[in-house]
């Protein structure tokens, strides 16, 4: 009698570390574990650019940001990340720049709202821009390298010796939560 109320408490035991370890290896997949900060020129094509950011969309099955240029309807990607895939990409033709780019909302006058987990659709901004923009990320990677937050400035790159740079986008985004903020000149269309 003694052994099965010995072997029972062992059961039991092993059982809760079991559970334990497993809750602690599901809450990791979400932890930051790494964080990637860049600042980088990229080429714009057709003076246009477009934003998509959203939470985890039960429709599409993750959560995405999409920096895009060119034809809306076949850009060109420029950043783009989802929760799904390890990394994030990064367009070729973009190069890193020793420019500061404020990491805030300021100067955005328009605010897109924001999109929760298990929200169904998203709303992209499609704005007029000059030939280079500068994109300012910091992306938070989890322990297998799959995103799982990031904060993104998107400016206009004025030409060499001129003017200072104005504020195009601003996103704050992880699986869970996402909100953008946008330039008055920029308009908005419903996915």
């Amino acid at each position: 009698m003694r052994e099965m109320k010995t072997l029972g408490v062992a059961a039991v035991a092993a059982l809760a570390v079991g559970i334990y370890g497993a809750s602690i290896a599901g809450a990791s997949s979400h932890r930051i574990e790494k964080r990637v900060l860049r600042t980088v020129s990229c080429p714009t094509a057709l003076g246009a650019l477009q934003l998509s950011a959203f939470a985890s969309n039960p429709t599409i099955g993750s959560a995405n940001v999409s920096i895009t240029t060119g034809d809306q309807n076949a850009g060109t990607g420029l950043l783009g990340l989802s929760n799904k895939q390890t990394r994030f990409g990064l367009n070729g033709t973009c190069h890193s720049v020793a420019k500061r780019v404020a990491m805030t909302h300021r100067g955005l006058s328009s605010f897109l709202g924001v999109s929760h987990a298990g929200d169904i659709g998203w709303t992209s901004v499609l704005c007029p821009v000059t030939p280079r923009v500068l994109l300012r990320f910091v992306i938070g990677l989890d322990a297998s390298s799959k995103p799982v937050s990031a904060t993104i400035a998107v400016r206009a790159q004025p030409k060499a010796g001129g003017g200072k740079s104005k504020s195009i986008g601003f996103v704050l985004w992880s699986p869970k939560r996402s909100v953008t903020y946008y330039s008055s000149r920029c308009v908005t269309q419903h996915q």
